[in-house]
Parts: C-alpha cells; sequence; structure tokens
C-alpha cells in the first residue's frame, strides 16, 4: 500500500481476484517484457477487456523497480480494499445463513500470517472479519498475496474497539468463540449450530486476558507429541474446516 488512494498488487492471482471479484478500481497493470506463460496470457485478456491500461517495461527496468515483490512478472495499481461497517458485517453474515460464523483477530501483526488466516476463511467459508484499528497488520500488498487473492472475497470490517464490538455481536445473538491452547473444550466436540465469532490471539501472547473473559467458550486443538500451540494462521485453519465439516455432514445427512 503505497498511499491513502493507491494499493500496489502483485502475482497473478492477487490481480485475477481483484478484477473478477472485487469493487476496487484498476488504475494499470505493468508487466515485465517478454515474460508470458498461459496464465498470464488469461490475465491480460481480462485486463484488456476491462479497458485497463497496460505498461510493458524490459525485464532489467521491471525488476529493478519491483525487485522488492515476488510478481510473477505482473503488477497492479488499485485503488484501496473497501471494507464495511461492524453493522453491515453483522447483518449481511446473518442473511447469508442462520448460523454464520464470523472472525475476530486480536493483535495479528505478521501480514504472511494475516493473509494466511484470510485465505483459510474465505476457502472455509466464514463470513467476515473483524479487525481492530490498532495492533493489526495493515491490509497491504503483502497480505494481498499471502492470500493469493482472497481478500477480495471476504468482507472485513475495522472496529476501534473488540470489546464493544464483542458485545455488539452479542446483541446481535452471536456467540463469541476463543482459540486458546487452554479451552476447556476440543474444537472436535463444539458444535457450530449457532452464529459464531471465532477469536484468534495474536502469535506469540494468544487472546488477551480481558478479551478471553468475556469469551463465551474456548476451543483447543487436540496435538501430539506434547505440542500444545499452533501459530495463528495454522489454529484458525484447523478450527474454520471443522466448522465446514460439521455443516457439510449435516447438509448430506
Amino acid at each position: 500500500m503505497r498511499d491513502g488512494q493507491t494499493d500496489i498488487l502483485y502475482g497473478i492471482n492477487p490481480i485475477t481476484e481483484a478484477l473478477k471479484v472485487s469493487k476496487r478500481k484498476c488504475f494499470r497493470v505493468v508487466l515485465e517484457g517478454g515474460k508470458i506463460n498461459p496464465r498470464l496470457k488469461a490475465l491480460m485478456t481480462l485486463v484488456q477487456s476491462k479497458n485497463i491500461l497496460i505498461e510493458s517495461l524490459p525485464k532489467e527496468e521491471f525488476k529493478k523497480r519491483y525487485r522488492s515483490y515476488i510478481h510473477q512478472g505482473v503488477i497492479g495499481y488499485f485503488s484501496i480494499k473497501e471494507t464495511v461497517g461492524l453493522h453491515e458485517l453483522i447483518s449481511g453474515a446473518l442473511e447469508k445463513s442462520a448460523n454464520p460464523i464470523l472472525v475476530i483477530l486480536d493483535g495479528i501483526q505478521d501480514p504472511h500470517n494475516l493473509g494466511a488466516i484470510i485465505r483459510s476463511a474465505a476457502a472455509m467459508g466464514i463470513q467476515g472479519m473483524v479487525l481492530p484499528k490498532h495492533r493489526v497488520a495493515p491490509l497491504n500488498e503483502t497480505v494481498a498475496k499471502c492470500s493469493s487473492g482472497a481478500i477480495e472475497k471476504l468482507p472485513i470490517t475495522w472496529v476501534p474497539n473488540l470489546s464493544n464490538a464483542m458485545e455488539k455481536l452479542k446483541e446481535s445473538g452471536f456467540w463469541i468463540v476463543g482459540i486458546d491452547p487452554e479451552g476447556t473444550t476440543s474444537c472436535y466436540d463444539f458444535k457450530f449450530d449457532m452464529p459464531v465469532a471465532l477469536l484468534i490471539g495474536n502469535e506469540g501472547k494468544g487472546v488477551r486476558p480481558l478479551l478471553k473473559k468475556n469469551c463465551d467458550f474456548t476451543l483447543s486443538i487436540p496435538m501430539a507429541n506434547s505440542m500444545n500451540s499452533l501459530n495463528a494462521s495454522t489454529a484458525g485453519a484447523v478450527v474454520f474446516y471443522e466448522a465446514l465439516r460439521q455443516k457439510l455432514n449435516k447438509k448430506a445427512g
């Protein structure tokens, strides 16, 4: 993210998803001269169909200008990602499902972890994400890349205070469920048959005590070999999948 108006996206998947799904405006796409493969060719066809400016740079100039990116030969300049208000996030989730699942992130400061959580959440059918305005990684180009474009599909809201947001979620019928190594219930024993907001803490300290105190339930993930914790993105993916598995089994049954 370069300023308040423009986002740089890099890599084929993030740019493709932004063009297909997002409401973002694409200002221009920069291509590494001589770089061509079937996926990149398909992306260029999509870009041309939307009448977006394409700039081609000689290979050495492109690599020099964008040397800090794992770019796959393509860079896109977009408007910033649109977020929604908390009320809109809640109402939208309840419209989509009788028992929706949202995710609350507490202090996820590593953009790679944030991107991975967004990717897993979108893939497992999570309806949206609540982020604090402070103590969290920005929604920058690294997050977009690590989410493999999933950031364009997941509704996200920023809130100034997580405790207040949790109270509003409870008032709207959501149960707050923390993921914690010392959780009282195994994630495989918990029944995702109610509106749930899953709370995930940061990479080092986990969920803050005040927020944990306000949880209705806490879930642990059973592990072998005396291990007692996973990183935030992996823990999230495990619980997201368990929730999806239960819903798929219910439909099949």
